[in-house]
């Protein structure tokens, strides 16, 4: 239910996708989304996180977790970061991708996270972010749409 009111709050804001058929909206755009809107696209960020412990925690353990080798786990197809690593004690304080997002440990892509938008004949194409990792959450029941 949260998924289906933050879509239908995206749409009634900003009314039809672009003309390409498709529009992105950030989340935190403060003058797009009310803090109820913003409250439950968190909630549905928050079950992805914990589904992604539940069932497949070797994601926090290859890609976030702090450790001496935590950089060479980072992407290579992006261009090269000077990030340093995170202190190790943070493994400990923050074990699962949750308690690092609360943490405020999670990098965003620039205007994520995001609301997409889709009419036919919207697509979003094939593309690298040069990010760890991508989490696709659809608002739209699989059997309205073609594709994925």
């Amino acid at each position: 239910e949260a998924v289906t009111q933050s879509y239908e709050a995206a749409k009634a804001f900003h009314g039809r996708p672009a003309t390409n058929g498709r529009g992105r909206f950030a989340v935190a755009d403060g003058e797009a989304f009310g803090p109820d809107v913003v409250g439950r696209c968190e909630a549905v960020l928050f079950n992805a996180l914990d589904a992604l412990d539940a069932h497949a925690p070797d994601v926090y353990d290859r890609l976030f977790a702090p450790g001496d080798d935590w950089k060479a786990r980072q992407p290579t197809t992006g261009p090269p970061r000077a990030d340093a690593a995170p202190d190790v004690y943070l493994r400990d304080a923050f074990p699962s991708l949750r308690d690092l997002y609360m943490a405020g440990e999670l990098e965003w892509s620039e205007g994520e996270p995001a609301i997409n938008l889709y009419e036919a004949p919207g697509l979003f194409g094939a593309h690298k972010d040069h990010m760890a990792l991508t989490v696709l959450v659809p608002l739209t029941d699989p059997d309205a749409f073609m594709g994925g």
